[in-house]
């Protein structure tokens, strides 16, 4: 028998799909793949260095005076600039008439200042403290920088340092302290996170903070707001009655080549201090800077400076012959960057040879009256070098160009009343210092005019 088969109704049901439909299901879908493209190295950089824009305002910042110098020295080198400057010392603001080429006395007080230029006065500004009542000492007024390195000072009994921490703003300013030894870093709270309140200093004595014998070398770095850091150092031979002070100047940032120039002269003790802010040990060589040449002294070899640590060198015997023989500076080389100073205590006086940095544009120091050379060595080509020396009133005293060459040093006499001196170089950079001599001597490095500011280049970008 058979049985029929029993029929099945089969329906197609139609989907009509909208526009709204089709763009809730499609367009996820091309976005993650659109995501999944992205790669990072696909992005294309978009970062471009700073704009260099010109000055409209400019801050330095000058020490605390030494005791019965109370004086503090200001000058523009911006070209035909006159006007009044702000000078505030704490809550106490003053102005004082500054013109191109002159120097401007101003009396503040005894404790640090801050001198402001606005608009064509914020190019070129120049500041300087003099000071010792029977020894020379001086210091050029430095502007705030984010990073400073200050290297041989001291933390005992016979040798001690204090640092100057000046803010110049009405906000906040933290400062971390980094302090290195012949053994690597040291440990020292008290100079992490120092907090400086807005139009104020703060001085730090390292014999009491940390005392400790040997040399030592300081890295401050600003984490919040300006600061301007200053170190006044001192000599004290116990029981001998010879004690002397001069500022030490920082460094702007370690380098393969220092170039120490200015030496004080007569016997005493000349010792050289490296620093060494790498996690590695550096090895440095040291030679003597002639008119005539660069050359390795005999009976010095390599300088070992362990990782975040100091090394120093005695130089005494070695530079006493060679400065009778026109020796004016001492070189450093080395593969990795190091910071260097040094220190000479002779005839009972105190005095600072630091690195100072290649000079390119140009420029100016103030200085005090007395012997004084302009002191250059390591040009990078043949070329030359434009010396002008003018009294405080603005006379040109001196206007002497002369010769740069690789491998020599270049020393130009300057006038003994001279005040301001301007170095202008020609076909290459160069490195240099001003050393004025008499009651003992002090060294004033060289560093580039600020005539421009930068400005950021900032865009919108992926996170």
């Amino acid at each position: 028998m058979s049985h029929p088969t029993s029929g099945r109704r089969s329906v197609r049901r139609r989907v009509r799909l909208d526009t709204t439909t089709v763009l809730a299901v499609v367009l996820p879908l091309l976005t993650i793949g659109s995501l999944l493209l992205v790669r990072p190295g696909d992005s294309p950089d978009l970062s471009s260095p700073p704009t260099r824009t010109t000055l409209t305002s400019a801050s330095i910042v000058c020490p605390s005076a030494m005791p019965a110098s109370p004086a503090g020295y200001l000058s523009t080198t911006s070209k035909g600039a006159k006007g009044k400057v702000d000078v505030t010392a704490g809550s106490t603001s003053t102005k004082a008439s500054l013109s191109e080429g002159t120097v401007t006395t101003v009396r503040p007080g005894t404790g640090p200042f801050v001198v402001t230029g606005q608009d064509e006065l914020a190019p070129g500004l120049v500041g300087a403290r003099s000071g010792g009542a029977s020894q020379l000492a001086a210091v050029a007024c430095p502007a705030p920088s984010p990073d400073q390195w200050f290297t041989g000072v001291g933390a005992g009994a016979r040798h001690d340092s204090v640092l100057e921490l000046v803010n110049p703003d009405a906000g906040p300013a933290v400062a971390d302290i980094t302090v290195s030894a012949g053994t690597g870093q040291i440990d020292v709270p008290r100079l992490r996170g120092v907090s400086v309140p807005g139009h104020s200093s703060i001085r730090l004595d390292l014999g009491q903070v940390s005392p400790r014998r040997g040399e030592l070398a300081l890295h401050v770095v600003t984490s919040r707001g300006r600061l301007a850091a200053t170190v006044l150092d001192s000599s004290d031979e116990l029981g001998r009655g010879q004690a002397s002070q001069d500022w030490l100047p920082a460094q702007q940032a370690p380098s393969t080549d220092n170039f120490l120039l200015g030496l004080g002269a007569g016997p005493g003790g000349r010792l050289l201090t490296l620093a060494n802010d790498a996690d590695s040990e550096v090895r440095a060589t040291v030679r003597f800077v002639s008119e005539d040449s660069v050359f390795a002294p005999e009976g010095i070899g390599e300088v070992r400076v362990p990782p975040q640590g100091v090394a120093r060198l005695a130089l005494s015997a070695a530079l006493q012959s060679a400065i009778d023989k026109g020796v004016v500076g001492v070189e450093v080389t080395s593969e990795q960057p190091l910071t260097a100073t040094l220190r000479t205590f002779a005839g009972g006086d105190l005095s600072h040879a630091v690195a100072g940095p290649q000079i390119r544009s140009g420029a100016s120091v103030i200085v005090p009256a007395g012997a004084k050379k302009v002191l250059l060595a390591g040009a990078q080509a043949v070329g030359a070098a434009t010396v002008v020396a003018r009294s405080a009133t603005g006379e040109e005293l001196a206007h002497t160009r002369a010769d740069l060459r690789p491998g020599r040093g270049t020393v130009v006499p300057v006038p003994p009343r001279a005040t301001l001196v301007t170095v202008v170089p020609e076909g290459t950079s160069v490195s240099g210092a001003v050393i004025v001599s008499g009651a003992g001597a002090a060294v004033v490095p060289l560093t580039e005019s600020l005539m421009s500011g930068l400005v950021p280049d900032v865009r919108p970008g992926l996170s």
